[in-house]
């Protein structure tokens, strides 16, 4: 292993990480989950003052006349519209780019955690699973945690059915899902194709399908890692007798994302709620007052990134006195 420059790490997929390692990486996620929530915050900000001088144009703009035929040419509020486009579009990708970094941090960090705890390695694949930008080979593929070779094989069955190429019955083998090609990207896989035209299920590199393989519905449900519970991670701490103010702000970014993540959960809930209601007289009170729960729990579980950075500086920063308790 050796580390050139500020950031960047180069290893064998399957050795295990040094301590230096893991904190140069945390380090490295630190910084850049940091960076693109401040670039984040500081494209709402913009887009809400673009917002609000667009609200003061309009305002202005209505008490000028226009010949009632004329064609009204004004290249300012053209440009004005124009920039409020590319600020929302501008706060969207951000949005998406917080999310999948704080996702990566969070579970990189946790890894790390747990790994120190069970007295276990990482390896820099496991590191790597969820970078936003890398896309890994079938040799380093084959170092991520295995496939449930059940899902595997109800995938396998699935795409063959979509191919009309079995007369096997989905109750067989178990519920096959509907859509094999969509379920088996649910799993991390995608469909190639043989020499002779034949279906068959490979591991696919890109990051989205590794999220997918390492966190399931979670990641698909939910935009979030897999991480450990809250009450799991505290007792492994109990037992391996770190400091009470460790376990204590471990314990509390922990159960600040778990509200989050139950608030996104319920909003979902109400969401689908709001939508069954069918049309009618004395169901509008009803439908309003989900409605406006809903918006609360949205409020809330839109922090649900910026508390999984939290999450992770918690766990980072408490690492170096695991790893004194584990060599005392």
């Amino acid at each position: 292993m050796r580390i050139e420059g500020s950031a960047v790490l180069t290893t064998t997929p399957g050795e295990a990480l040094s301590d230096e390692a893991i904190d140069h990486v945390l380090h490295a996620l630190t910084e850049a989950a940091c960076q693109v929530e401040a670039d984040y915050v500081a494209a709402v900000r913009l887009r809400q003052e673009l917002y609000e001088s667009d609200e003061r144009g309009s305002r202005l703009r209505a008490t000028q006349t226009w010949p009632p035929a004329g064609l009204r040419i004004d290249p300012l509020e053209s440009l004005g519209a124009r920039r409020t486009l590319l600020a929302e579009e501008t706060a969207e990708k951000l949005e998406d780019a917080v999310t999948v970094f704080a996702a990566w941090y969070a579970d990189v960090a946790a890894c790390a955690v747990v790994a120190q705890l069970v007295g276990t390695g990482l390896t820099p694949v496991r590191v790597a699973a969820a970078d936003p930008y890398t896309h890994m080979d079938e040799r380093q593929l084959a170092l991520l945690p295995a496939i449930s070779e059940t899902d595997r094989e109800l995938a396998e069955l699935a795409v063959w059915m979509d191919e009309g190429l079995t007369d096997v019955r989905p109750g067989d083998r178990g519920p096959a899902p509907v859509g094999g090609r969509d379920f088996a990207a649910e799993l991390g896989m995608v469909v190639r194709r043989t020499p002779d035209g034949r279906p068959v299920l490979v591991q696919d590199g890109w990051t989205e399908a590794r999220r997918r393989r390492l966190w399931g519905r979670m990641w698909l449900d939910h935009q979030m890692p897999l991480l450990p519970p809250t009450g799991e991670l505290v007792h492994a701490l109990d037992r391996a007798g770190a400091a009470p103010g460790t376990v204590e702000e471990i314990r509390q970014a922990s159960q600040a994302v778990d509200a989050a993540l139950g608030a996104r959960m319920r909003a979902h809930e109400l969401n689908a709620r709001m939508e069954s209601v069918p049309l009618g007289e004395g169901l509008a009170d009803s439908v309003a007052e989900l409605d406006a729960e809903a918006v609360l729990l949205w409020r809330q579980a839109d922090e649900l990134p910026h508390l999984l950075i939290a999450y992770a500086r918690a766990l980072a920063g408490n690492l170096p006195r695991l790893r004194l308790l584990r060599r005392a």
